[in-house]
């Protein structure tokens, strides 16, 4: 009975903490652009993986265009855009990824306050005013479903999903009691 009970405390603990989303230090983080104090991360989401990229900027008014542009500036992603629409963008081993456009192979763009919660992006990129703390998201689609089929996806490092089992199992461990025999 106490180990049902211990097993529901973990399960209680681990929804709660998926349900909080994420903090840029949970974030696998790739580099970060710029300096200063407030900070924003967009996610780019190829399908079979995903990237972020940090941007730090001081005052004044910044939008995702800006975002982009400085991860872009400062490493190896690579984006194109034609007419204020993001046409590709490259990264690691996928080069030109939206290249063949609408309706096979284009980018759905999305925002979020906690890195969980995706909804489409009320705005293009170029009129996306960023604000401390905020998430911009690019995912690829390979439909032409409206709203976009594909949500981005945070990329997490691993040592927080062993650290969790971790916890959990020494926790079973210490509450387990001996059996008589």
């Amino acid at each position: 009975m106490a180990s049902r009970r211990v097993v529901s405390v973990i399960v209680v603990f681990v929804i709660a903490a998926n349900a909080c989303g994420y903090t840029f230090d949970d974030c696998l983080v790739e580099y970060w652009a710029g300096s200063g104090s407030n900070e924003a991360v967009v996610v780019v989401d190829f399908g079979p993986a995903s990237y972020a990229f940090g941007y730090r900027w001081e005052a004044g008014t910044k939008y995702g265009k800006d975002l982009m542009d400085a991860v872009d500036l400062t490493g190896t992603m690579n984006y194109t855009q034609s007419y204020g629409f993001l046409n590709t963008i490259s990264y690691g081993d996928y080069q030109n990824v939206g290249q063949n456009g609408w309706p096979t192979d284009w980018w759905g763009y999305f925002t979020s306050t906690d890195g969980a919660g995706w909804t489409d992006a009320p705005v293009g990129f170029a009129d996306r005013v960023l604000s401390d703390g905020c998430w911009d998201g690019w995912a690829v689609q390979t439909t032409d479903a409206w709203p976009p089929a594909n949500l981005p996806t945070t990329p997490v490092p691993e040592p927080v999903t062993i650290t969790l089992f971790g916890i959990g199992g020494l926790l079973l461990g210490k509450l387990r009691k001996p059996q008589n025999v």
